[in-house]
């Protein structure tokens, strides 16, 4: 079950306030996709991962939280534009602008997860934009700190990015010491090779 409440919220940068939905609560009902996505009910509240004041333009998963920047920044045609791309859902845009701050205030891992969030938008929206993000959030992974989470991430942006050579360069030596972790790679590896592109599951591995 999702729970929705509505607060008020005041913008840091132009202080005027408006009734924001927040998530209360949610639950996944089944298998994530290999690039972390979450499974409905969770995958449906991506439209209450960040915010836009609608005053101002400021993006944000909270917009009372400090720009730190300066405002004249959400006036550039970088940002009001998008960088030109011309993207097929609102959410999108959303999620790109949050990248364009965090990729101003070198916080890479903000910018890195908004352009995540953006292919998973563009992928709703069936834009063909999704593979450009793709390319762009993996050109940012090196500058945050690894995880075994990010490698998944990292095999799955690969692949479904069409560069499936990379993905066999780079991964098919490679030992997470997890089982099941090890397992999603192999599962990618066989993928790749057969330039397969497809969204996949956890539970596809599972039941392979």
């Amino acid at each position: 079950m999702t729970t929705i409440n509505n607060f008020d919220r005041t913008c840091s940068v132009c202080g005027k306030t408006t009734s924001q939905p927040v998530l209360g609560s949610t639950c996944s009902l089944d298998y994530s996709d290999l690039d972390t996505r979450p499974a409905p009910l969770q995958r449906e509240t991506m439209n209450l991962w960040v915010f836009e004041c609608p005053h101002c333009g400021y993006v944000s998963h909270n917009i009372e939280k400090e720009l730190e920047l300066s405002p004249d920044f959400l006036k550039t045609d970088e940002y009001l534009i998008c960088d030109n791309m011309e993207f097929k859902s609102e959410l999108s845009k959303k999620f790109y602008r949050q990248y364009l701050i965090g990729n101003e205030k070198k916080d890479y891992e903000t910018a890195f997860f908004a352009l995540l969030h953006c292919t998973w938008a563009c992928d709703d929206a069936e834009d063909e934009l999704a593979v450009k993000i793709r390319k762009m959030a993996l050109e940012i992974l090196p500058k945050i700190d690894m995880n075994k989470d990010l490698m998944l991430i990292k095999a799955d942006l690969l692949r479904r990015a069409c560069q499936f050579d990379e993905l066999i360069r780079q991964f098919s030596d490679v030992s997470l010491s997890d089982e099941l972790y090890d397992k999603i790679i192999k599962f990618q590896l066989e993928l790749a090779r057969k330039k397969d592109v497809t969204c996949y599951t956890v539970g596809d591995v599972l039941n392979e």
